[in-house]
């Protein structure tokens, strides 16, 4: 079956109440991304005409944050009065729209495209006005529950505060996650009332008015209801950050990588590692590290954004890198910070060796040779060339601007030329 013409509205305007936090609720990151990022990418799994997020508290940091995506228009939601006001704010974006119409909420980021599009195929099959994504809780707490006639359909969505003596007993619960026909979804907001226990517009309502209308409505069931976790507090957020780091690790390992132990070890999403890599536990590696084939990573290792390293290097205990280069076959195994710096290949680090890239005003760039050998203890004091196969002795200071020449030895504190050493091919 083709699939319709689809846009997607992103419900992204909470204010993070129970958070306790003056960040924008879809700001705040899980595995290292912004909860918004996250929904993005489901969104543009179903290759959408166009993406409407609906913003609202601080709407111009989630605006900021997210300009340079493509087919992104944004609206904002003034004063938020609830899901169904909130998609009277993109009318003007659905208006002579006759495809689907998807809601993705901008809190509930761990929905898998799988799940999408297995929505999407059960809305074009039921040839239905909405379909719901449901699952079922053991304790359903503040979600809202499906109701369902004496024949199973669905008849209707009833918000936790409204509900009714039993049905607090509904174990199978809305997600906020549907596909509407848009002409069907247009033609009920204006029949939305505020005549409920919050007094709020509800998108939920809709089904409710589709399905007094005779128009077909569906469900459709999510197996895992983790997928369809909301985030609502702080507690919620680390519950989602766990599950989404162990996503993580799953297909890190599934290509070939070994993670000894995944629950001692924070890797975030984004990050690359080559098969018959290895990463010892305790160690945290940040979105958008770059890691090659047959490396050693930890334990206790801290790799931080920018950092990429070659094949068959190492990052050993107690080794922190931000912005780090590393040529093949390049080695810190212990206890050294390297910060906004360029190693050639075969260097090696020596343990307690610093490279200091902040003089209190700005970051500068450290550059090492091929084959140079950083004696244990040393501080390059950025910015500053170590050329190639070159060393430094134990505890040497090489002052910023004090470049150390290829195939020389320096030593002491400033760094002094000790001998030059005959050339090595590289």
């Amino acid at each position: 079956m083709a699939a319709k013409p689809v846009k997607i509205l992103i419900l992204a305007a909470g204010k993070s109440t129970r958070m306790k936090s003056d960040t924008p609720k879809v700001l705040h990151r899980v595995a290292g991304v912004p909860l918004l990022r996250w929904v993005l990418e489901q969104a543009y799994a179903l290759k959408p005409e166009q993406i409407v997020v609906i913003v609202g508290h601080e709407s111009d940091r989630v605006r900021k944050a997210f300009a340079d995506f493509p087919k992104i228009a944004f609206v904002t939601q003034e004063p938020q009065l609830g899901t169904g006001h909130a998609v009277m704010q993109a009318r003007s974006q659905l208006q002579d729209f006759s495809g689907d119409v998807c809601l993705l909420c901008g809190d509930v980021p761990l929905v898998r495209p799988e799940t999408l599009a297995a929505l999407q195929d059960a809305h074009q099959r039921a040839h239905a006005a909405a379909t719901v994504l449901t699952t079922e809780l053991h304790d359903p707490g503040s979600y809202g529950r499906i109701v369902r006639d004496a024949d199973g359909k669905l008849s209707g969505i009833v918000e936790a505060k409204d509900l009714k003596r039993g049905q607090e007993r509904i174990a199978e619960i809305n997600s906020g996650t549907y596909f509407f026909d848009a002409p069907a979804l247009l033609g009920c907001l204006d029949q939305l009332t505020t005549q409920n226990a919050q007094g709020e517009y509800y998108l939920t309502d809709v089904i409710h008015l589709l399905a007094a209308q005779g128009a077909p409505v569906a469900a459709h069931v999510c197996q895992d209801s983790r997928e369809v976790m909301g985030i609502n507090t702080r507690k919620d957020l680390a519950q989602c950050d766990k599950i989404a780091r162990e996503r993580v690790t799953d297909a890190l390992m599934a290509n070939g990588v070994t993670i000894l132990d995944p629950d001692n070890t924070y890797i975030e999403a984004g990050v690359h590692i080559g098969r018959d890599s290895i990463v010892y536990p305790y160690s945290a590696i940040h979105a958008g590290v770059e890691i090659g084939q047959h490396c050693e990573i930890g334990p206790f290792a801290h790799l931080r954004a920018g950092t990429k390293l070659g094949d068959h290097c190492k990052v050993g205990a107690f080794v922190e890198t931000k912005n780090a280069v590393y040529g093949n076959g390049s080695k810190s195994g212990h206890l050294a910070y390297l910060g906004d710096v360029t190693l050639g290949q075969d260097v090696n680090i020596g343990a307690g060796a610093i490279v200091a890239n902040y003089d209190g005003k700005h970051k500068h760039k450290t550059e090492i040779g091929d084959n140079a050998f950083i004696g244990c203890g040393t501080v390059l004091v950025a910015p500053v060339r170590v050329g190639k196969n070159a060393q430094t002795g134990a505890n040497t200071v090489v002052p910023k601007g004090k470049d150390v020449a290829d195939n020389t030895i320096v030593v002491g504190a400033p760094a002094r030329v000790l001998k030059t050493k005959p050339g090595k091919a590289t």
